[in-house]
């Protein structure tokens, strides 16, 4: 007996696997520069241009 082959197939429980990615990066959390508080809830972080430098400040030092 042949069968014609179905254009819509409904897959179910079934499991495909996608490989796992590993990022590699340099980036770390940004901190105030001056008093060393992090980003968080009610703390903002603005990135400054002095001179040749850029220099991170919270919310409380923003100058």
């Amino acid at each position: 007996m042949l069968a014609k082959p179905k254009s819509h197939v409904l897959y179910s429980e079934m499991y495909f696997g996608k490989p796992q990615i590993h990022l590699r990066s340099s980036a770390t959390e940004v901190a105030c520069q001056l008093c060393k508080s992090e980003l968080r809830e009610g703390i903002g972080i603005t990135a400054k241009r002095m001179g040749d430098r850029i220099v991170f400040v919270c919310s409380e030092h923003g100058f």
